[in-house]
């Protein structure tokens, strides 16, 4: 592996999941242990009962179980049949779905927990570099990835261009593409130009640059930290925007956006010294396991309030836990 690829792929671990401060799970009655034993009973469930796959069980859920399991919490058996799914790429194309949109998505999300899942090898699978090459054919002439129309809000299960984006540009480069690579170019240039304007737009663009540093980076970051800061609430979590309720997946995806300044604060300075930078982490984490549900999960992020989604339920109570466990 050159030295190149080898700052590169470090660099993709630190973006597809940061790593614990501790080495040691949270107790058994913590928020985050609370969630895993949720999800490990749910994420197999969806195959068992349906006889396929889904990107919220076996995509999203997978993902936080993995990122779970990295730092030492028991996860069983729970991700078996996923982990068998996620190795056979060539197969994702005969899962069952509903619509057609369902399945760029699908592929951004089976990937990026395929990613998950190498977290700790030094050298891509396989199978990884094949999910890699399906997700490029999904990429936008512009270097984007939008499973859903570009208009449609983020949400846990559609995520929106920028989350979208920032997770299949981290898998491309789990799987081995160094930065000059075609189409991780063209990503970075549109990241670097997009229009920020939400809070997911913020997070999103947040995430994919991660700690690169440069002139155009630089004034995105700065955009995309001040739409953060105004969007938190006073009660620390984070909505759509920042005259809109908090919701559980904004305020996740919030908090794994800051949280990879923790390390190195010099790059939030534009907008939050460290101490303030710690304390909007510390209050948003609070307001997330504030509203953890007795069986460990979070009630679904709708769009529409009052509906009930099983698909965003796994999909927000899986960001949830991620953004719980980035610390």
């Amino acid at each position: 592996m050159s030295r190149m690829r080898f700052l590169t792929f470090l660099l993709a671990l630190v973006v597809l999941s940061p790593l614990p401060g501790a080495a040691q799970p949270a107790p058994a009655d913590s928020p985050e242990a609370r969630a895993v034993t949720y999800l490990s009973k749910e994420v197999p469930k969806w195959h068992t009962t349906n006889s396929c796959y889904s990107c919220h069980n076996n995509g999203d859920g997978a993902r936080a179980l993995l990122m779970a399991s990295h730092r030492g919490y028991d996860v069983g058996p729970s991700l078996e049949t996923s982990l068998a799914f996620l190795r056979a790429p060539d197969t994702w194309a005969t899962t069952k779905v509903q619509i057609e949109a369902n399945r760029p998505l699908g592929r951004v999300s089976y990937t990026a927990a395929l990613a998950m899942a190498g977290e700790r090898d030094a050298a891509p699978a396989r199978a990884l570099v094949q999910a890699a090459t399906l997700i490029i054919g999904d990429q936008q002439a512009d270097g984007s990835w939008s499973p859903y129309p570009a208009h449609t809000d983020a949400t846990p299960v559609t995520y929106g261009p920028a989350l979208a984006t920032w997770l299949a540009r981290s898998t491309l480069i789990a799987a081995g593409r160094e930065p000059d690579d075609f189409a991780v170019a063209q990503t970075d240039r549109w990241l670097r130009t997009y229009e920020v304007v939400h809070t997911a737009d913020a997070a999103g663009v947040l995430l994919a640059m991660n700690v690169t540093s440069d002139v155009m980076a630089d004034r995105q970051r700065a955009v995309s930290l001040s739409i953060l800061r105004r969007a938190q609430g006073a009660d620390g979590g984070w909505g759509p925007s920042a005259d809109a309720p908090a919701t559980v997946f904004h305020s996740a995806i919030a908090v794994l956006a800051l949280q990879q300044y923790v390390s190195d604060p010099r790059l939030a300075r534009s907008t939050y010294r460290p101490e303030e930078l710690r304390d909007a982490l510390d209050r948003g984490r609070r307001w997330l396991a504030a509203q953890q549900l007795p069986d460990g999960s979070w009630t679904e992020t709708m769009r529409e309030a009052g509906k009930k989604s099983y698909a965003q339920k796994i999909s927000t109570t899986s960001w949830a836990l991620m953004a719980l466990l980035s610390k």
